[in-house]
C-alpha cells in the first residue's frame, strides 16, 4: 500500500513537472509562433526527457541505494550526460531537425560550441532532475526511517508498561488466594465463597485489556470497589473506605490499576496490623487542569514510601514515569499518624471545562 502510493506520488509529479517544463519552454517564444506549432514542438521535447529521466530512476533505483556520495554523484553525472545524448537525439530525430540553440539560455554557448549546445542544455536539465529525485527520495527515506523508529519506540513503551501492569495481577491475585485459604482454615466457607465470588468480578474487570494502557476514571474506581467487597469479607468492620469523586474528573483517562495497589497498601499496613476500625479515604479532583488522586489512611503510619522495595508502589512509579516522564508528581509517605500517597497527573487543556460541573460523590463502603 505504501509503495502504491509512493509510485502514484512519482508519476504524479513527473507528469506535472514535465508539462510544466514544456510551458516554459514555450514561454520565450510567445508572439513568434503559433501556439499549436510551438505545443506540439516543446511536447515531444517534454515526452523524450519523461521517458529518459523515468530510465534514470530505474537506474538509480538499483545502484544507487547502498551507494556513498562519491559514488552516487559520480553515477548521476554519468547518466546524466547519456540520457542528454540520448534525449537530445530521440527528439531530433521526431522533429526532424537540431534541438541546438532550443534554449536561448545557452544561445552564447551555442555559438561557442554548436554541435554540443543541446546536449550540454538537457545535461544541466537532467543533473537538476537527478538532484530534484534524488533528494526527494532520500528525504521520504529520512521519514519512513523516523516513522519506524517512534513505532519501535511506541511498542517498546507500550511492552514495558504492560509488563509493569500485569505484574501487580499476580501479586494481588496472590494475596487474594491467601486470603480465601484463611477463610477456609478457620471454617469460614461462605465468606470465602463470597470472596471468590468477588474475585472472580475483580478480575474480570481489571484483565480487560484498556487502549493505550488508560481506562476512564469510573472504571478505576469500579476496580476500586470491587477490591475493597473481597477485603471487607476478611476484615468486615475493621476495614472503611470513603470514595469521594468530583464528577467532572470520572470520564479522565488514567492508568489503568493505578489506584487499586494504593488501597491494597493501605489495607496490608494499616488495617491488617491493628484490630481497630481503620478509614480509608480515596479522594479524585480536578484543579488548574490536573488531576489529584489521594489514598489516605488513618493507620499507623507505617506504609511503604516511594524509595521503598513494595511492589505495589514501585510499580506505580515506574509506570508514571513511562507514561508522563517529568509531567506527573508521586508522593507518598506518613501523614498526621496515617499514611498518604499522592498522585497529580496532567489532564488536557479544558477538559474539565467540556464536563458538566457537580457535586462530588461519596460512598461508604464497610
Amino acid at each position: 500500500m505504501e509503495r502504491r502510493a509512493s509510485t502514484r506520488l512519482f508519476w504524479s509529479l513527473q507528469l506535472g513537472g514535465w508539462t510544466a517544463y514544456a510551458v516554459a519552454l514555450m514561454v520565450p517564444w510567445l508572439g513568434r509562433y503559433p501556439i499549436s506549432v510551438m505545443w506540439s514542438n516543446k511536447l515531444v521535447i517534454a515526452t523524450t526527457g519523461l521517458i529518459t529521466s523515468s530510465l534514470l530512476r530505474a537506474l538509480y533505483r538499483r545502484i544507487t541505494r547502498d551507494g556513498g556520495i562519491a559514488a552516487t554523484a559520480a553515477v548521476v553525472a554519468v547518466a546524466s550526460t547519456v540520457g542528454a545524448f540520448v534525449w537530445n537525439a530521440t527528439a531530433s530525430t521526431i522533429l526532424g531537425r537540431s534541438l541546438q540553440h532550443d534554449s536561448i539560455l545557452l544561445g552564447a554557448l551555442g555559438r561557442t560550441l554548436p554541435r554540443f549546445d543541446g546536449v550540454l542544455y538537457h545535461t544541466l536539465v537532467l543533473l537538476s532532475w537527478s538532484l530534484l529525485y534524488l533528494g526527494a527520495r532520500h528525504y521520504r527515506a529520512l521519514v519512513a526511517e523516523r516513522e519506524r523508529s517512534l513505532r519501535a519506540e511506541s511498542l517498546a513503551r507500550e511492552a514495558r508498561l504492560l509488563a509493569l501492569r500485569y505484574q501487580i495481577g499476580p501479586h494481588f491475585l496472590f494475596n487474594a488466594l491467601n486470603a480465601i485459604s484463611t477463610l477456609v482454615v478457620t471454617d469460614r466457607k461462605n465468606d470465602a465463597t463470597a470472596m471468590i465470588a468477588r474475585l472472580a468480578d475483580l478480575l474480570r474487570v481489571s484483565l480487560e485489556p484498556p487502549h493505550n494502557g488508560m481506562i476512564a476514571l469510573r472504571s478505576e474506581l469500579e476496580i476500586v470497589r470491587s477490591y475493597v467487597s473481597i477485603e471487607s469479607v476478611r476484615f468486615a468492620d475493621r476495614l472503611n473506605v470513603s470514595i469521594d469523586a468530583d464528577t467532572r474528573a470520572l470520564e479522565v483517562p488514567v492508568p489503568a490499576m493505578m489506584l487499586q495497589p494504593l488501597v491494597e497498601n493501605a489495607v496490608r499496613h494499616a488495617v491488617a496490623v491493628r484490630d481497630e476500625p481503620t478509614l480509608i479515604a480515596v479522594r479524585c479532583f480536578l484543579a488548574a487542569d490536573a488531576l489529584t488522586l489521594s489514598v489516605t489512611d488513618d493507620g499507623v503510619g507505617s506504609g511503604s514510601s516511594v524509595e521503598g522495595l513494595g511492589v505495589g508502589l514501585a510499580n506505580i512509579r515506574a509506570r508514571l514515569h513511562e507514561l508522563y516522564g517529568d509531567g506527573h508528581r508521586f508522593s507518598a509517605a506518613s501523614h498526621d499518624g496515617g499514611f498518604r500517597a499522592e498522585i497529580v497527573l496532567p489532564v488536557a487543556r479544558g477538559f474539565s471545562n467540556s464536563h458538566r460541573s457537580a457535586n462530588a460523590l461519596e460512598a461508604q463502603m464497610a
